[in-house]
């Protein structure tokens, strides 16, 4: 009986890596290259549209609003209808409008085809995260959240030299046309070939969010500092989605070509710290037994290291000093993203589309507010140590909120289910 059980451990630990690897990893790669495409590409399109930096760091956040405003429905769909369903028809969605985006003219145009980018975005998140809880037992959770996790950086580490280097020969707009198009190739893949996973449940009655189970997790003080966990985060992370490039060129006086290799590096870095912090959180576990201290002192220690390298970058005098202190402040803030994640899955058995959703809500409305606040200051005369200041305390404070979400407790559907 016991070997019995060990084969169908096995089989069940392959598929699980069979279908993280062929299917969820190649359409994060994807939207991470998409998401980040037109941050690179905006120095080119400012300058042949002639929009302003506050107008292209707008354009480039807009991104975010939409994502967070649909965060909570996406949440809530993909805990109805699964993630094949809503991860398929997603990435369909926002890779055609990827295609269509060089149609824009101007500050307007651009600013509706971001907006509507991020609203189709918005489910690929819960869903991946879902599948990932779908296929990996709890013990093995944080190995696929790593991966998951690394396979979006690899995206953003590669966007910055294939993206520079494409618009160098093709031109910006055929750039978004062909990412689009490839968008388009791996949806259709996902529709034909992701099935649901051994640990969704029972599909015959799927869950249902009603009022009661809404207002437990509202009173929960777990689930709202997961929200205010993740909003620190991402008010450190969003300046290497938006604001990266311009600071390696205004403040570094990099070249055009040189600055998305220089783009990738930090990105390159958070990969391998993901990857590294997953073993380590289940690591840490398991010598310990103790979730708080793998998973919530875990992330608020990435939290504060992360918010002191960053402001740190702002006094050195020397680019390298500086770049090696980004690739710092991004690589622990892998520490941060294994941590939420591991314990949003873990606050919830049946609704864990819901507690991400919510997450990643409040971390949007951080990465569409903060970088604009930032390029607001820099237009007005403000210093780089002083304008990340404010990413730098909010990440400070979401080692506060990390602690907060992991304390011991039931799911906060036990007494539904």
């Amino acid at each position: 009986m016991a070997d019995t059980q060990e084969v169908v451990a096995e089989r069940a630990d392959g598929s699980s890596w069979t279908m993280l690897v062929a299917l969820v990893v190649p359409i994060n790669i994807m939207m991470a290259l998409d998401k980040n495409s037109f941050a690179l590409a905006a120095p080119r399109i400012g300058h042949a549209l002639g929009l302003n930096y506050v107008q292209i760091s707008t354009v480039i956040a807009s991104l975010a609003w939409s994502y967070a405003v649909m965060q909570l429905p996406s949440g809530w769909l993909v805990s109805r209808i699964g993630p094949h369903r809503a991860l398929g028809f997603a990435c369909l969605l926002w890779s055609l409008v990827t295609m269509a985006m060089p149609q824009a003219s101007g500050f307007t145009s651009f600013l509706a085809f971001r907006i509507a980018m991020g609203a189709f975005q918005a489910p690929d998140w819960s869903a991946s995260v879902s599948a990932v809880h779908d296929w990996f037992a709890s013990t093995r959770r944080s190995r696929g959240n790593a991966v998951l996790l690394g396979c979006l950086y690899i995206g953003s580490a590669s966007a910055g030299p294939i993206t520079t280097q494409a618009v160098t020969v093709i031109g910006w707009r055929h750039t978004l046309v062909a990412f689009g198009a490839i968008g388009v190739g791996l949806s259709l893949l996902w529709l034909l070939f992701y099935r649901d996973g051994p640990h969704r449940g029972d599909q015959t009655s799927p869950p249902r969010a009603t009022t009661p189970i809404f207002a437990a997790l509202l009173r929960s003080p777990r689930f709202w500092a997961s929200g205010a966990f993740y909003l620190c985060v991402l008010s450190v992370q969003s300046f290497y989605h938006v604001t990266l490039p311009h600071y390696l060129m205004s403040a570094r006086h990099l070249s055009y070509a040189s600055m998305g290799w220089i783009f990738a590096m930090p990105w390159l870095c958070l990969y391998v710290s993901v990857i590294g912090s997953g073993f380590a959180s289940d690591l840490i576990l398991r010598r310990t037994g103790s979730i708080f201290a793998s998973r919530a002192v875990f992330g608020a220690v990435g939290a504060v290291l992360s918010a002191l390298a960053l402001e740190a970058a702002t006094f050195c005098a020397s680019t390298i000093a500086a770049v090696a202190c980004l690739c710092m402040a991004l690589a622990a803030l892998g520490m941060c993203q294994v941590s939420i994640w591991s314990l949003a899955q873990g606050l919830t058995n049946r609704f864990v589309g819901i507690v991400v959703g919510w997450a990643g809500f409040w971390g949007n409305v951080a990465a569409g507010i903060v970088p604009i606040v930032t390029s607001w200051m820099l237009a007005r005369g403000v210093g780089w140590s002083a304008a990340l200041a404010v990413p730098c305390l909010l990440g400070v404070l979401g080692a506060v909120f990390c602690l907060v979400a992991g304390r011991r407790g039931p799911t906060l559907d036990a007494d539904f289910f």
